[in-house]
């Protein structure tokens, strides 16, 4: 590896490798820490291993989870693009909250291996306790976590959060611009070790597009999806993002190409959609699609809530934002939507429960 890594400071102890390894061996060996943190001691063996590579499974939320090989040293050039953009420095807090299964995990491990950091541990959730940190300066989090944070009123006191995972609708932003901590979104995937591109959020002068790291290079297929090219991956990733290319370094995310929906000849991205939705109603919510005899799809909007709500009120309020041609067809709710290990929206799970046991 060309970067330098000589040990790691883990909750204000330093370990150089060596002491390091013997470490993380003695914790898994007793067994007597909590499952979550014994993969964070894995994943560090697994890193500081011989071996040139690791081995990553993607999350699923698209499709099935599959098991791809990730070069240490592209992990470690995209931690360095991190370190330099956010200025990274020595013994900051770096707060490790998701689970190190996923590569936004390995991430913040990595990077507080090469930019010295301060790594603390806390056990991944929907809430994350932070309260007994006093200050965090670097903290990766999935929109729910931060969502939740802010809704049971223990936002901590973070420097700067990168969100990503999934998209953070537009409720969860108008309630970040209240908190003094600096708020990125996040565009990446395990395939290029995480975030290749961020957006602002909140502040002053929030961002509307991604603007792409140092290095990074992207462009558009025949099918108008995202393809990305760096130096330190093997070959080009050609995605199954929609995106709109607004300059050579920056773009606005749509959709995903497999969650289009055709209906009546419009085609409709739901994410976009969604974003909107979620803001009208205030309340999560997907749409999917159903067959239908004259529009070929139509659209079905699942809201979260725990309330008693009428279908037709909805999209009465809908209709008054809305373009009719864009408004779902129908409306049905469900407690609480099914997310995934890592805290995203299981779009997939929510599809197949509709057509088992169609909600409410």
């Amino acid at each position: 590896m060309k970067q330098e890594v000589n040990g790691l400071t883990i909750e204000n102890q330093y370990f150089e490798l060596f002491e390091l390894n013997e470490f993380c061996e003695n914790a898994i060996a007793r067994n007597t820490e909590p499952e979550w943190k014994l993969d964070v001691f894995r994943f560090i063996l697994e890193f500081l291993s011989d071996s040139e590579f690791i081995f990553q499974q993607t999350s699923g939320s698209t499709g099935t989870p599959k098991t791809i090989q990730l070069s240490k040293q592209a992990m470690l050039n995209s931690a360095e693009n991190t370190i330099a953009f956010f200025q990274l420095e020595k013994d900051q807090r770096a707060v490790l909250c998701l689970p190190v299964k996923y590569i936004a995990g390995k991430m913040m491990i990595v990077r507080a291996f090469l930019a010295k950091m301060n790594l603390i541990m806390i056990e991944p959730s929907g809430a994350p306790d932070l309260s007994n940190i006093e200050k965090i300066d670097f903290c990766a989090m999935v929109p729910m976590q931060a969502a939740n944070l802010l809704e049971q009123n223990k936002w901590p006191d973070i420097k700067i959060l990168i969100l990503g995972g999934a998209e953070t609708n537009t409720q969860l932003t108008g309630k970040l611009q209240s908190v003094k901590t600096e708020v990125f979104e996040t565009y990446g995937m395990a395939e290029t070790c995480s975030h290749i591109a961020l957006k602002r959020i909140n502040g002053k002068n929030p961002e509307e597009y991604f603007t792409i790291l140092p290095e990074i290079k992207i462009s558009l297929d025949n099918r108008e999806c995202l393809e990305i090219e760096a130096p330190f991956l093997n070959e080009n990733i050609i995605t199954n993002d929609i995106v709109e290319l607004v300059s050579e370094n920056q773009f606005k995310w749509l959709g995903r190409i497999d969650n289009v929906i055709n209906s009546g000849g419009i085609k409709i991205h739901p994410e976009v959609l969604e974003k909107k939705i979620t803001w009208i109603l205030q309340k999560p919510c997907v749409i999917l699609s159903e067959p239908d005899e004259i529009l070929g799809q139509k659209m079905v909007l699942i809201v979260e809530t725990s309330e008693t709500e009428n279908p037709n009120q909805i999209l009465e309020k809908l209709a008054l934002h809305v373009d009719k041609k864009m408004l779902p067809k129908s409306v049905r709710f469900i407690d609480t939507l099914p997310r995934n290990k890592s805290f995203k929206i299981d779009r997939e799970g929510l599809k197949g429960r509709a057509q088992e046991n169609p909600f409410s």
